[in-house]
């Protein structure tokens, strides 16, 4: 994670809100350990080489925009208990 990424961070943080900023955070932060995982598996990648992280960032930021109150719900439905798919 970069400098830029920092700064990205700090611009959604300010758009979307605390809350909707870590699950960008988390989100980019999946994309990018899924798309981490699936290149080293392809051998492309291996454990030193570096990502673009900026990218999955962007893609959680959109996630955010389009689904981040579902997405936070579900999440809150999975940890207590009470999950409600439909």
């Amino acid at each position: 994670m970069g400098g830029g990424d920092i700064k990205f961070i700090a611009g959604v943080g300010a758009l979307l809100g605390w809350k909707k900023v870590l699950l960008v955070i988390f989100l980019g932060s999946l994309l990018g350990s899924i798309v981490g995982v699936t290149l080293m598996a392809l051998d492309k990648k291996d454990r030193k080489s570096q990502i673009p992280f900026g990218p999955y960032l962007a893609a959680g930021t959109l996630a955010a925009i389009f689904y981040g109150d579902e997405l936070i719900r579900l999440y809150l439905d999975l940890i207590s208990g009470n999950v409600r798919f439909f």
